[in-house]
């Protein structure tokens, strides 16, 4: 930054009203101090965290306790709708959004209303849920206080046919409080975690997890929706759910499993459980060879309690070569524990399978970071501190000023839209980059570091700078539109407004990154066989700088002509990358095994459901009426009990890994089912015989694609079982 001082009074060449206050008077302040004022735009970041936290509108919703599906090329972030005005939780719904690039998301909407879950105790209180997706089936585990079970919180299933919903619930929890004893609190059952896969012996999986305080582990049955009875007594109770007791480790809630994939989408290595740790919650994590085991090992804590939040929830995935970690803070205006908003970071986990801590930054990975320094070349910065872990020292309130001895971290922000006019191209606001939803303030006359609380007006305008030509002829001034008319300004180490500033005090220079510090790479595949061409494509590589900021590099160079992959061993590949004359490297480790020869196992031949045949899957009886050669087809002939109240038809069903569509529904199916109330009926049907609802709830609910409206409406007659005066049909 060129240091060039001002020699006399220079003319004014922009007079502007602010906040009531004509700028011709701060003018004529500035003017005393042979100063003078004139607007001037400068970069700003525009994305970067939160993730999440806009409606339909573009305007700001909270929501907390994230999940993610990745399905295909589509990203889908899950969170509950955070509605409460105080210190209370109070969430009536589910919400979900979607991306292709982990940039630009889109709201996808309400995918599930509490009020539609009959055994809920209350409708405000859709607390942490995952989707999983499977035999293109979606499925919403929940959880919330049941009223059914002593008031006791439960884990629910919801279901849909696709990722953004509806999902309907199946009419009852799926995992009551009473079932895991003994019981510390009517909460250990909460925060459900879902994972699914096949193991080396191709046997298939279904995974939930749950817990506060106690970690609890099950199997699914093959229908998403029940609890594989592992004793076959014919119950569900400890027997059938292993208690990870893991409180030891500090376990508090939030667990959320993960596993590592090869560049085939193949899993390896160890299995994850990350989770929310003590008070203010912490995330740490833990690892396991086996899920059921009830054995894990402790990994560490990788992020410190949030800035704005009092809680945390954790989201661990992988995408397009990727690993990301989100979790939620309160950095919205307005924001709280109870008022959250979605963030995320990307992390490589190490060669060991250890994970480095994860800070919660404003940036996350999208923003773009600065460095602020004064006339003298010194870093403006906050005070070095660590978050508290007692709920009274909150809201944070720090000090600000300029040093040379600053640590990066601390010295480095996000230069924002100013909260007080978005639209205003000279407003700006400043994030603390590594305290995210704190910005710096005007207070009284003097800058401070601190949350936006309360989301009023006079809040964001106390958190808005106006940009000016540097007072000393170079660089930028800050005019705070609080206080119209002051500048902040360098004097004795602090920050504080003047109105009549030395120019030079009152100059700054906004750098962004610029030197290369240290490069991290990670390949998908590391384990090959003697005589395999060593593949580079898979490597990710990702460079930092000493503000802060990171960067997504592709021009790396590695020394992979030089492994020689003829021999058996351990060997080490160089990824290296070089920028404005500095060179930063790293290394992989490669294992070369020996070739093997491998008897392959015979595949069983799955047995062909037979026309005719009936079959039982979920709570529905099915008949084949055409064969799987002849593109299968089947009816429903019956509930496996009579005393359901919701009943969903799906569109296909797969038995012995052959897929049926459900085309029918046969005479008398649901007959005198006197306690059904609400059926959702699959795109696929064709049919509806005599009777097939004659008895069931006189208000009942006929849920039904928009796409076959009208042809299921005409299905649906008083031959069927249909009340046209009381029954209602619905599109979905």
């Amino acid at each position: 930054m060129g240091k060039k001082l001002l020699a006399s009074i220079l003319s004014i060449s922009l007079i502007i009203t602010i906040g009531g206050i004509s700028a011709g008077d701060a003018v004529q302040k500035v003017q005393a101090a042979d100063l003078t004022v004139k607007e001037q735009v400068i970069k700003k970041s525009t994305q970067g965290n939160p993730m999440l936290g806009f409606d339909e509108n573009g305007d700001s919703i909270y929501g907390g306790d994230p999940s993610i599906l990745v399905d295909g090329d589509t990203v889908y972030a899950y969170v509950g709708h955070d509605n409460s005005s105080g210190d209370s939780y109070v969430i009536p719904e589910y919400l979900c959004y979607s991306s292709e690039d982990m940039e630009n998301w889109n709201y996808e909407g309400v995918i599930m209303n509490m009020k539609d879950v009959s055994w809920a105790s209350d409708k405000t209180s859709a607390w942490a849920g995952q989707v999983a997706k499977y035999n293109d089936q979606y499925y919403l585990y929940y959880c919330t206080w049941n009223k059914l079970d002593a008031g006791k919180q439960s884990i629910g299933v919801a279901v849909s046919d696709s990722a953004a919903g509806p999902f309907v619930d199946i009419g009852e929890a799926l995992v009551k409080g009473s079932a895991t004893t003994p019981e510390s609190s009517a909460w250990n059952d909460i925060d459900p975690t879902v994972w699914i896969e096949t193991d080396e012996d191709g046997d298939e999986h279904r995974y939930l997890g749950w817990g506060n305080g106690k970690l609890y582990i099950c199997e699914l049955n093959e229908d998403m929706i029940s609890v594989k009875d592992q004793n076959q007594d014919g119950k569900i109770d400890m027997a059938d759910i292993v208690d990870s007791d893991i409180s030891k480790l500090e376990f508090t809630e939030a667990p959320y499993f993960y596993r590592q994939q090869d560049e085939n989408g193949n899993y390896y290595g160890q299995y994850y459980v990350f989770y929310a740790k003590g008070w203010r919650e912490k995330m740490a994590y833990c690892t396991t060879d086996d899920l059921m085991s009830g054995v894990w090992k402790y990994g560490g804590e990788i992020m410190p309690p949030a800035a704005t939040s009092n809680t945390n929830h954790p989201a661990v995935f992988d995408f397009k070569g990727k690993t990301y970690f989100v979790y939620h803070n309160g950095s919205l205006p307005g924001g709280s524990g109870y008022r959250r908003v979605a963030c995320v970071e990307e992390f490589e986990i190490n060669e060991d399978g250890s994970i480095d801590p994860i800070p919660e930054t404003s940036t996350g990975i999208t923003g773009k970071s600065s460095q602020i320094f004064n006339w003298n070349n010194e870093p403006v910065a906050h005070d070095n501190f660590t978050n508290p872990s007692t709920d009274s020292s909150y809201p944070i309130v720090a000090d600000v000023g300029y040093s040379s001895a600053a640590k990066v971290e601390d010295a480095t922000w996000e230069i924002v839209p100013g909260k007080a006019d978005k639209e205003d191209d000279a407003y700006v606001s400043i994030e603390s980059y590594n305290k995210p939803g704190l910005y710096l303030t005007a207070r009284g006359d003097g800058i401070v570091l601190t949350q936006d609380t309360d989301a009023s007006a006079g809040t964001a305008n106390a958190m808005t700078f106006r940009t000016l030509e540097g007072f000393a002829g170079d660089g930028v001034t800050f005019e705070s539109v609080a206080y119209p008319g002051t500048y902040i300004t360098c004097l004795d180490g602090d920050l504080v407004l003047s109105e009549t500033p030395n120019a030079a005090d009152a100059t700054f220079s906004i750098e962004g990154s610029e030197v290369l510090t240290s490069i991290q790479a990670i390949k998908t595949k590391r384990q090959y066989t003697v005589g395999d061409k060593l593949n580079i494509d898979d490597i990710t590589a990702t460079v930092y700088y000493d503000d802060g900021t990171k960067k997504g590099v592709t021009d790396y160079a590695t020394d992979a002509a030089n492994i020689d992959m003829s021999k058996a061993g351990t060997k080490t590949l160089k990824v290296s990358y070089t920028e404005k004359g500095i060179t930063v490297t790293c290394s992989i480790s490669i294992t070369v095994a020996a070739k093997e020869v491998v008897e392959p196992k015979p595949i069983p031949t799955p047995v062909v459901p037979a026309q005719g045949k009936t079959y039982t899957k979920g709570y529905l009886i099915y008949k084949v009426t055409k064969s799987a050669a002849k593109n299968g087809e089947v009816a429903v002939t019956a509930p496996t009990k009579k005393t359901r109240k919701t009943i969903v038809i799906p569109a296909t069903i797969t038995l012995n890994g052959y897929t049926f569509k459900v085309t029918s529904i046969q005479q008398r199916a649901f007959k005198s089912n006197t306690k059904l109330k609400t059926v959702t009926i699959g795109k696929n049907i064709k049919s509806i015989g005599k009777n097939a609802f004659k008895g069931i709830q006189k208000k009942a609910v006929f849920k039904i694609p928009k796409s076959r409206y009208s042809a299921v409406k005409k299905l649906l007659t008083a031959k069927s079982g249909f009340v046209k005066r009381t029954m209602k049909l619905k599109k979905i």
